[in-house]
């Protein structure tokens, strides 16, 4: 399948880039910056660069690609505007196509915090941070009225190799002697592998549901502490942790969500079997990879 996808330089996008690219589809990534794209380029990926905010600049490039994949994260003041005019652009490119597909990605934080294990048929209550998104997927999901096979992704945290937020962790334990968590840390985590949510990407693209909304994390349910002390000894800090008081901010907030999210439809509808089930198991695999990305 010709595959058109945003955000091929970032750390999800390029992964999912990669993932799609050895599934056999051909892969147009847009990328800001050529040269942060190389090693996509190298993978056999076309480029196109361009800005979210300019799809005219794109739009060329992309039209007659079957498969629209949004996974650009822009957090800039206009990033909402940004998310919005994707969408609507998407549509547009989309319209009319045999077999048109668009890839939404959503996040865990729309689920806010859970009472028990949500899932996808659980009544949303987003993170002021993201109180925005449900509209969006729901603009999203709305395209397949249009004959478009629209498909929301909802990601939980997101870890290995160079980034993620479990990145603060190793960081902070390099830095300041013990890894830092937001609040107590003894709420938990939702957390999904990156090269696992790319293969969950690949099956979204080949055989996800029109008007579909997939849930993506692993089965660990691990609190944010406990992910914290794993990455201190990975880091050789003998599991040190320090706490950093919430400061109201809307980041803050949704990093201290107590979240336990099934992603059970994602493995049952479309095969998906993560091979990383546990940061806390392979914390100090993680951090050499994380080490050597930098």
């Amino acid at each position: 399948m010709k595959v058109f996808l945003t955000g091929g330089s970032g750390y999800i996008g390029s992964t999912v880039a990669l993932a799609l690219k050895k599934a056999g589809h051909d892969v147009l990534a847009l990328v800001r910056d050529e040269a942060k794209g190389q090693a996509l380029k190298a993978a056999g990926i076309k480029l196109v660069k361009g800005e979210l905010g300019n799809p005219a600049g794109y739009a060329g490039a992309a039209w007659g690609r079957a498969a629209f994949v949004n996974v650009a994260q822009d957090y800039s003041p206009n990033g909402v505007e940004l998310d919005k005019k994707t969408i609507t652009s998407a549509k547009d490119l989309l319209r009319g196509q045999v077999g048109a597909t668009f890839i939404y990605t959503s996040g865990c934080w729309v689920h806010g915090s859970t009472e028990g294990v949500a899932d996808e048929t659980t009544p949303l209550h987003p993170a002021k941070m993201v109180a925005w998104r449900p509209a969006h997927e729901q603009l999203s999901l709305e395209m397949a009225k249009d004959g478009i096979r629209s498909v929301v992704v909802r990601p939980g945290i997101v870890y290995g190799g160079k980034g993620g937020l479990t990145g603060m962790f190793f960081g902070t334990a390099l830095k300041a002697g013990g890894a830092q968590t937001i609040g107590d840390g003894e709420n938990h985590w939702p957390m999904v592998h990156v090269d696992d949510l790319a293969e969950l990407y690949v099956r979204l693209v080949e055989r996800a549901p029109a008007a579909s909304v997939f849930d993506a994390s692993d089965a660990s349910r691990l609190k944010q502490r406990e992910i914290a002390e794993a990455a201190s000894r990975a880091a050789g800090k003998d599991g040190k942790v320090s706490v950093q008081a919430p400061d109201g901010s809307p980041f803050h907030e949704a990093l201290t969500l107590d979240q336990r999210i099934s992603s059970e439809k994602a493995r049952n509808d479309l095969d998906w079997r993560p091979r990383h089930e546990s940061f806390v198991a392979e914390a100090d695999a993680l951090f050499k990879a994380w080490q050597a990305a930098q």
